[in-house]
């Protein structure tokens, strides 16, 4: 395992923008970390199918011996460097790998905006990066899924079929030449490195009903949701965390510091709820 070398992860924090708050805890933890344990379940983390059991071992391993979680991210580094060889394989562009991996750096700024404290709380996350099946192209994240059965029925494809699942960064630019640059280079991405078209999916708070009434025309939020044909609604207090930087608590206790905050608040109050839409891109 000569790649999870301390000198290669904390050069690849820097290239992906980590912290230096979290680098400055990186050689402190290394050593704690016992490679004959991790090598394991290590290369499980590059199978599509293995990749999540794979972190499950991994947080039960590192839990043991840090609280603060920087072993386990360190680990997952290790990996993210590791994995750029499958990218090599693919001959898919370094970009994309970077602007990929830079998820490590946004949800730590993520964490710490919500909580105050530097630690990484997205391992449950990551493994989908590391094992190629979510890319991030352009302001968006594309992920390549497995569709139920239910779904399939209700959109009238094979359930067999895979589809891609987008994501939306917190840091995102939403306009509408940066989206439609997105759409077309993710489409033009899986066709070559995959032979693939796909059918691009997606669920987020984003595209909740009651937003329709609550946002500005020619927002960011306005400008990704036209762009999507709503199958259906599901109640959901998802917003909180997004829109609110909160994990939990009363929104009437939250003080809005936004149009956008004021609008749900106001909402909630008057006794409206609050939606996840599943929607898809339209052609």
């Amino acid at each position: 395992m000569d790649f999870f070398n301390i000198n290669n992860i904390l050069e690849f924090c820097y290239k992906i923008d980590i912290c230096k708050n979290i680098i400055d805890l990186i050689p402190k933890k290394f050593y704690l970390i016992d490679k004959n344990i991790i090598s394991e379940f290590y290369y499980d983390f590059f199978e599509n199918e293995k990749a999540e059991e794979a972190y499950k071992k991994l947080q039960q391993y590192t839990d043991n011996i840090d609280s603060d979680k920087i072993c386990e991210l360190i680990v997952l580094l290790s990996i993210a460097i590791k994995s750029y060889e499958n990218y090599n394989k693919k001959g898919i562009d370094e970009k994309i790998y970077i602007d990929t991996m830079k998820c490590f750096s946004r949800f730590i700024k993520e964490t710490y905006k919500w909580t105050g404290k530097y630690t990484f709380d997205r391992g449950f996350w990551v493994w989908r990066q590391l094992s190629l099946v979510l890319f991030r192209i352009g302001q968006l994240e594309f992920e390549v899924s497995n569709i139920d059965e239910i779904l399939a029925n209700k959109l009238n494809i094979n359930k067999n079929n895979k589809v891609l699942y987008v994501h939306i960064p917190s840091d995102a630019i939403c306009t509408i030449q940066e989206l439609d640059y997105s759409y077309y280079q993710a489409n033009e991405f899986f066709k070559k490195y995959f032979n693939a078209e796909y059918l691009f999916l997606c669920s987020s708070w984003l595209l909740g009903k009651e937003l329709e009434y609550l946002i500005k025309e020619n927002s960011g939020i306005y400008n990704f949701r036209k762009d999507y044909e709503i199958i259906e609604y599901f109640e959901s207090d998802d917003y909180i965390q997004w829109v609110f930087d909160k994990f939990d608590g009363n929104i009437k206790d939250f003080i809005p510091k936004t149009n956008l905050q004021k609008s749900i608040k106001q909402h909630i109050i008057d006794g409206g709820k609050m939606t996840v839409g599943l929607g898809i891109l339209k052609k």
